[in-house]
């Protein structure tokens, strides 16, 4: 006779604990619920900040203002350029030299008026002598005039060489401020684009949110499975087995 235990076969499955498995199938419940719906939703209004009516009033303001220039700059670039060219001569100097000449007129008119007086009280009025003074006073006159003209002249020309030497040193900057408009115009640019670019960006932004919106739900609630706890259970079963 023979004898012995029955053999027996052992089968593991996996499953949800029952105690959680309520919450879990809420939870999946939702997630469908959730990736069915149309939220999430981008936020409705712009993401950027319109400029202000006094912003965009001040931008309107420093264009016109870059685009015109300086009327300051101007009137000084060409006061600079005409002293540059030699244009920049004392206005004055004309009426300096007529109040020398007239001065120099009244000192030979009184020369000549007491030349007189002592040749007629010698009794010599009208000789040789008389007239060759009186032509010594001429010259002297002339000579006169004609050196404070020369004196005044030179001292209003080294005085302008003086202004053109300092324009010439100027000039530079004067053409450089030039730039400062441009420069003016370029930063009320950039602020306009700025603004573009903001606009740009918030369209963007929708657009990829609604492009990427399907995947991201896709993948929050595939994410639902593989995050589930799972438990096992082993069950032995006997096999049944032929005898004697």
């Amino acid at each position: 006779m023979g004898g012995g235990g029955s053999p027996q076969n052992s089968t593991t499955t996996t499953s949800i604990d029952p105690a959680i498995k309520p919450y879990v199938t809420y939870g999946l419940e939702e997630g469908k619920r959730l990736y069915e719906s149309q939220a999430p939703t981008f936020f409705p209004g712009q993401t950027y900040v319109s400029p202000s009516a006094q912003t965009q009033e001040a931008l309107r303001m420093a264009q016109e203002r870059a685009m015109a220039g300086s009327p300051l700059t101007q009137a000084a670039q060409a006061e600079t350029l005409a002293t540059i060219q030699g244009r920049g001569v004392n206005p004055f100097l004309a009426g300096a030299l007529e109040g020398v000449n007239r001065q120099a007129g009244v000192d030979y008119t009184n020369v000549i008026q007491d030349l007189n007086s002592r040749t007629a009280s010698a009794g010599r009025y009208g000789s040789a002598a008389q007239g060759q003074q009186i032509g010594q006073a001429q010259d002297i006159f002339a000579r006169n005039i004609a050196e404070a003209g020369n004196r005044m002249a030179f001292q209003a020309a080294e005085a302008e060489r003086q202004r053109q030497m300092a324009a010439v040193g100027a000039a530079p900057q004067m053409a450089q401020a030039d730039y400062a408009d441009i420069q003016r115009l370029l930063t009320v640019g950039g602020a306009k684009e700025a603004q573009g670019a903001a606009e740009l960006q918030d369209a963007m932004n929708r657009f990829n949110f609604q492009q990427n919106l399907p995947q991201m739900k896709l993948s929050q609630f595939a994410n639902l499975f593989s995050s589930v706890p799972q438990g096992s259970t082993t069950v032995q079963q006997a096999t049944p087995q032929g005898g004697k």
